[in-house]
């Protein structure tokens, strides 16, 4: 059956998301009292993976459909268990908030239920760090860094983990590309890690800010989250950097690295990304200097550009209250959390790539109302790109702008006000974890019934996953040919 090769993947994949649930334990064991519940999922993650693996089947051939299974079962179940530490400790008792934790963990959102973070374990504080840091980059990259005998199909899970177009990306060997590129991440991680320390953080904190920032998540070691560095324009800095670096395609950052700087500067969705942010900064500090009390250029300059840069990014953080900020800054955010980063980071949103193709696509549009016998055609760093992904894309709007007036209206059928509604479904659907008002940057999401928070986990995992990942599943005729045990072809020979 071709169920058998999906299990025999994601058997392997939870062995090694298993590993990682070990790395709390331990720290619990060295530096705190032994939370059992890591090493109980380590356990049920092995257990799980060992069946899966027993009862599936290895191959080396994989469509695309496979990689659409193999990404959404990887993520779903590590999602499940990312839950079981925080209720088999009882930091968490209920099953839909240690899901929600779970889910913004993984999928980088940073969205949290937690009022008071300064009361957890620093095993959990951890825990929550490592999970972002996973889910950043994509489980299935990391897996198939660790993972070497998958063969070449294995671009499938790549492509159906980010079904954002790749323009110029040829990616021949994935498995090797996959490892570069979490190398890479590491290293930035551990950049960040030492400029943080060294501009005074704790080594604790500043190891689980620097998962969260290059992470583009948003959970902090402390409640009082980055208003606590409000007035330290070093480490303000720092984070900006490194929030704007996170946000950028890691495959062009690889190549600049070992090409040179110009292949950075060469790249049009890099340049459009920087454009954007430093359109939005000078939007909202030009309202800050207008319409707000604030008299300091510095701190104008600071609080408005790590404020879009968080929001834009996906990052998740805030320095200063923008709920009191001026409605045109207030409205600068909002339609910035919409655009997310580039294609190839650790961002969510629509993705700058996605914009480029829609705002040249119109154009040549109309283009074509006026001179119906033109001939042209979209293209990106002087490369024409295919048709199926202008549809893509195309379609990637449409269904985004679906699922947020549906998640919208549902958010109000739990008794959520319109507005609420449209801010959280905004902060989840685009894995940005920060929303305006009653769910602003001083506030949890603690308050959400819990048929909000299904709805608020359905859409992270939408969101994180590009849509298309876990929609292609719905349709009927995605299922068909797994369960049907295949039939050997006998051959016979005539005497």
């Amino acid at each position: 059956m071709r169920i058998q090769i999906v299990m025999s993947l994601v058997g392997r994949l939870l062995y090694i998301f298993g590993i990682f649930t070990l790395i709390p334990f331990i720290y619990s064991v060295v530096f705190e009292t032994a939370y059992w519940s890591f090493l109980i999922t380590t356990g049920i993650s092995f257990g799980l993976g060992g069946l899966l693996s027993y009862y599936g089947k290895e191959s080396q051939s994989f469509s695309l459909r496979d990689g659409y299974l193999v990404v959404s079962a990887t993520w779903i179940l590590t999602v499940i268990l990312g839950s079981l530490p925080f209720l088999g400790s009882g930091i968490l008792v209920n099953v839909f908030d240690a899901l929600f934790e779970a889910t913004s963990g993984i999928t980088a959102t940073g969205a949290t239920i937690i009022n008071s973070v300064d009361d957890l374990p620093n095993t959990f504080v951890l825990w929550r760090g490592l999970m972002h840091w996973i889910g950043g980059m994509g489980i299935i990259v990391l897996i198939l860094s660790f993972l070497k005998n998958l063969g070449a199909d294995a671009a499938h899970m790549f492509n159906a983990e980010a079904s954002v177009p790749k323009p110029g990306v040829v990616m021949p060997r994935i498995q090797s590309m996959a490892t570069k590129l979490w190398r890479l991440y590491i290293v930035f991680t551990g950049v960040c890690f030492l400029m943080l320390w060294v501009g005074g953080i704790e080594p604790f904190d500043a190891l689980n800010y620097a998962f969260s920032i290059i992470s583009t998540g948003g959970f902090t070691p402390t409640s009082a989250g980055t208003f606590v560095y409000e007035q330290n324009n070093y480490i303000c800095f720092v984070f900006i950097f490194f929030m704007i670096l996170a946000g950028g395609n890691f495959s062009v950052y690889y190549n600049a690295l070992h090409k040179g700087i110009r292949i950075l500067i060469d790249d049009f969705e890099t340049r459009m990304y920087w454009l954007v942010i430093l359109i939005g900064i000078i939007i909202i500090g030009l309202s800050l200097a207008l319409q707000s009390t604030i008299n300091d250029p510095i701190q104008i300059i600071r609080d408005a550009s790590f404020n879009l840069v968080s929001i834009q990014t996906g990052s998740g953080f805030a320095v200063s209250d923008y709920d009191l900020w001026p409605a045109a800054a207030q409205m600068m955010l909002f339609i910035s959390s919409f655009f997310g980063g580039c294609s190839g980071s650790t961002t969510g949103g629509v993705k700058i790539i996605r914009l480029i193709i829609l705002i040249k696509s119109s154009i040549i549009y109309l283009r074509k109302s006026i001179h119906p016998d033109m001939v042209q055609v979209v293209r990106i760093n002087g490369k024409p790109m295919p048709t199926k992904w202008i549809q893509m894309t195309q379609q990637f709007l449409f269904l985004y702008l679906m699922i947020y007036v549906i998640s919208v209206f549902l958010m109000t059928c739990t008794g959520l006000s319109t507005y609420d509604s449209m801010q959280v479904i905004t902060a989840f659907l685009s894995n940005v974890g920060l929303g305006f008002g009653g769910f602003g940057p001083t506030d949890s999401f603690g308050a959400m019934p819990d048929s909000a928070k299904c709805i608020a986990i359905v859409d992270m995992i939408l969101g994180r996953l590009e849509l298309f990942t876990i929609l292609v599943m719905l349709h009927p005729q995605f299922w068909e040919g797994y369960f049907i045990k295949k039939q050997s072809s006998k051959r016979y020979r005539i005497l």
